[in-house]
């Protein structure tokens, strides 16, 4: 697959924005999710306060001190089609019908009915992409990945988000968990389903010109995912997301290999265009 010209390279790999985020989100998330431990609360206000507080700010307000892109180009990227357009229909159902092929072949599918899809596209999918799941991806993919890709490379800084990610949720680790081993399983969880989740996420940003809303509309459907399988073997949602992941991996080697002078991520496209433009709790409460 070959790239569409994007935006500017954010940052041209400069560490400063990265180390500033990260101490900046880092406590946020650690403060904000421990209080449900300590108190009797909900966590769902406190997962989304994460969210606006310790990740969506710091991204727009470092974007806007960067030079060498903006926050209205970093905004118009998280809303706009990606390019082409077509590639929203691979982001809304490779990990949803990877999901239940694999549980159907397993036995461990839930019965779909229309009723059922209808209610999963538009109550869990679209809802979970308006409020959360598309700005967290403005966060994730938009300021963090793209920097780390352009400093480590694709296999590299997807692996550098996946370990700020899972750093900055640790708190969720704890919930539900009644062992050492039961915590240690949580963060496996994530670091698992994260890796495999940031590669689909490099690659679909280069194959969709830079485009967030589809980034999104992956993250959403990986958290929709688990209502595809029974609850006891949601393990079938991080294997497949992880094996995705790597399958993307082994098609963007074998493009770039095949085809030197296809761009296959964000930076190499505005580089040749000369742009000046349980498990369950840990792994959904993070990335919901």
């Amino acid at each position: 697959m070959t790239t569409s010209p994007t935006s500017r390279t954010p940052g041209d790999g400069d560490l400063h924005p990265l180390v500033t985020f990260l101490l900046t989100a880092l406590p946020t998330g650690w403060i904000l999710l421990s209080v449900p431990l300590v108190v009797d609360v909900p966590l769902a206000p406190f997962i989304l306060a994460t969210l606006y507080v310790g990740l969506v700010a710091p991204a727009v307000l470092l974007t806007r001190r960067d030079r060498s892109t903006s926050a209205r180009e970093l905004l118009r990227d998280t809303v706009r089609l990606p390019r082409p357009a077509w590639m929203l229909v691979p982001a809304a159902l490779l990990i949803p019908t990877a999901c239940w092929a694999v549980g159907r072949a397993t036995g461990v599918s839930t019965d779909l009915s229309t009723s059922f899809l209808v209610n999963l596209a538009l109550a869990n999918v679209l809802s979970s992409l308006l409020v959360v799941n598309l700005w967290e991806e403005m966060a994730w993919a938009g300021f963090v990945q793209r920097r780390a890709t352009a400093r480590w490379g694709y296999v590299g800084g997807a692996l550098v988000v996946t370990l700020m990610f899972t750093a900055i949720h640790l708190p969720l680790s704890l919930y539900d968990a009644g062992s050492v081993g039961d915590v240690a399983f949580n963060i496996a969880v994530m670091l698992v389903s994260g890796f495999g989740m940031r590669l689909l996420i490099g690659a679909f940003d280069a194959w969709g010109g830079g485009s967030i809303l589809a980034l999104g509309l992956i993250h959403a459907t990986f958290n929709a995912s688990s209502e595809l399988l029974d609850p006891s073997h949601d393990w079938v949602r991080y294997v497949v997301t992880l094996v995705l992941g790597l399958g993307a991996l082994a098609v963007h080697t074998s493009t770039r290999r095949d085809d030197p002078a296809a761009i296959h991520d964000p930076g190499d496209a505005a580089r040749v265009s000369g742009s000046t433009a349980p498990a369950r709790s840990a792994a959904d409460g993070g990335t919901r």
